[in-house]
């Protein structure tokens, strides 16, 4: 293993904040993404730059821009530009890029929800950004109308993806109708472009109700854009909707390398991704750890061809040590690359790579980011010593919308971010996260990381997914595990208790039990929702003989 240390990141001992290297993001964030993504789209307009496995239906890249600069002149020819935000709930559909690329053009920021939330979800955030245009699917339309109805939205327009649309509502088709001006078209110049608002995405939403995560043209080009290095040649695949940063990520980074993504408006099943992979020559992909694991146990994965593999990320959620080998292991040509980040600092703050890795660690920092590993009085604290983890990017974090209270909590005077986070830095400078400071786990005088736990459950045969939560019992908070496992291999509870009785200390025993379930509550992003699985795991442990 090669130490990062000197190289790629660097220790202050006498502040004790470490950071990464100064080099520069590769496009000028002082721009609008809508003028990026025209300019890189006449780039090489023949190149194919998005494949729909729904439908096999490819668009060039000179097809893109023109659907791009159709859609803003028409939004514009409807009075809207400056001044508004819109909200789009939809799929990776054949439309989508080129809409949103057109608010960007047209410097309209745009709130990205999942196609799959229900009413309580969309009219919670409807009310926070209270917009004049929405963006919906088709299915999802009957809950969106829902949530307009509750919050007493007056939309002035609402524009319906889909093959049929919904009746008496605009198909979003009418906004890629031709207008003989594409010629012409310049998209709109702002002095302040690269803190202008760009987006509006949703905080994960594992602990509670998504907030509204304000990121601006040039936070979005300097971490999504750049976060790592794509090439015309890549050939890429993400289920993520545009509501998480991996989907805006694919789009925006594969767009603005004139690469190829392959789109479906499926969500995740390992048998079709499996597909999609060996029959588009998949170069780079995305999942989630729990999209991951039901990947690697598939039966078809030992079979599929993964040679045209590069690159494979894992993450949105802690990545163990024994998932990020068995995916090395299934993409011999590649590496698995684990990072961390929140939507807050766009994207990740720490990467690793496959000569830095190490057991357990998330990488190291990338270019332009700070950090510092502080206790409980604030106090920044030495190389191995665990504290919550506090970032500062240089292009940084805009705010909660609407919510100022959140804003001053998670930000301080020093613009430092705190993440909520319990982690360390090595001393070759690799972040390891414990565990949400929330999510600890106290049982006597110690505290117990769920992930850890996790991890080691993860490892058993049949068990598909897993989550870790303290039990609250008088001066107590008893270790216990909500599991899915495959119904081909029925792993039972006395086979857990035995796995974790031989791998961790006696304080770390899953006292609160073993319970199973068909599936853990998830976020639209596939993330497991946290505070859910504890109430389950409350009222089977009521329950239960234990």
């Amino acid at each position: 293993m090669r130490s990062p240390r000197d190289i790629f990141t660097f220790y202050d001992s006498t502040t004790k904040i470490w950071r990464g290297t100064n080099m520069q993001p590769i496009y000028n964030p002082n721009q609008t993404l809508g003028a990026l993504m025209i300019a890189t789209l006449n780039h090489n307009p023949q190149q194919i730059a998005q494949i729909s496995a729904d439908t096999g239906v490819r668009v060039t890249c000179g097809e893109m821009r023109l659907r791009t600069i159709r859609a803003a002149q028409n939004l514009a020819r409807m009075g809207y530009g400056k001044g508004n935000i819109f909200t789009m709930a939809v799929r990776n559909e054949e439309t989508v890029a080129p809409v949103l690329f057109a608010c960007f053009a047209l410097g309209i920021p745009v709130n990205l929800l999942d196609a799959s939330f229900q009413r309580d979800d969309l009219s919670h955030m409807l009310n926070t950004v209270r917009p004049q245009v929405i963006f919906c699917d088709q299915d999802t339309w009957p809950e969106m109308a829902a949530a307009v109805k509750m919050t007493k939205l007056q939309t002035d327009d609402v524009f319906i993806f889909g093959d049929t649309g919904v009746e008496g509502y605009r198909h979003a088709n009418e906004l890629l109708v031709a207008t003989g001006k594409e010629d012409v078209f310049v998209p709109e110049y702002f002095e302040d472009a690269g803190s202008r608002l760009a987006v509006i995405v949703c905080s994960s939403g594992t602990t509670g109700r998504p907030k509204g995560v304000c990121l601006s043209n040039g936070s979005i080009i300097a971490n999504v854009i750049s976060m790592t290095e794509n090439y015309s040649s890549d050939v890429m695949l993400c289920f993520s909707s545009l509501y998480w940063l991996s989907g805006l990520f694919f789009l925006l980074a594969g767009t603005a390398a004139g690469a190829t993504r392959v789109i479906t408006k499926e969500v995740f099943n390992p048998a079709l991704a499996l597909e999609i992979i060996e029959k588009f020559r998949v170069t780079m992909a995305f999942f989630p750890p729990a999209t991951a694991l039901q990947l690697l146990k598939h039966p078809r994965a030992p079979a599929t061809d993964f040679s045209s593999m590069r690159l494979l990320f894992c993450g949105g959620s802690a990545v163990s040590a024994e998932l990020k080998y068995a995916l090395d292991k299934l993409i011999p040509q590649s590496t698995c690359m684990v990072g961390y980040g929140m939507s807050e600092v766009a994207g990740v703050a720490t990467f690793s790579d496959a000569h830095t890795y190490k057991a357990g660690s998330t990488g190291y920092l990338r270019s332009m980011v700070q950090a510092k590993i502080v206790d409980s009085d604030g106090s920044a604290l030495d190389i191995d010593r665990e504290g919550e983890i506090l970032l500062k990017p240089e292009f940084k974090f805009s705010g909660y919308y609407g919510n100022a209270a959140a804003t001053a909590e998670i930000l301080d005077e020093e613009g430092w971010m705190h993440t909520g986070d319990i982690g360390r830095f090595d001393e070759d400078g690799l972040l390891y996260v414990v565990d949400r400071k929330k999510d600890i786990i106290k049982y006597g005088n110690y505290q117990i990381s769920p992930s850890e736990l996790e991890g080691v459950i993860q490892t058993i045969p049949g068990v598909v997914n897993c989550c870790v939560a303290g039990i609250p019992v008088p001066g107590n908070d008893l270790p216990a595990a909500l599991i899915v496992r495959n119904s081909e291999e029925k792993v039972n509870a006395e086979e857990v208790h035995k796995v974790i009785n031989s791998s961790l200390g006696n304080y770390k025993q899953l006292r609160g039990g073993v319970f199973f379930t068909k599936q853990l509550p998830m976020t639209p992003s596939g993330k497991v929702q946290r505070r859910l699985c504890l109430e389950i795991l409350i009222d089977l442990y009521n329950n239960s003989n234990i």
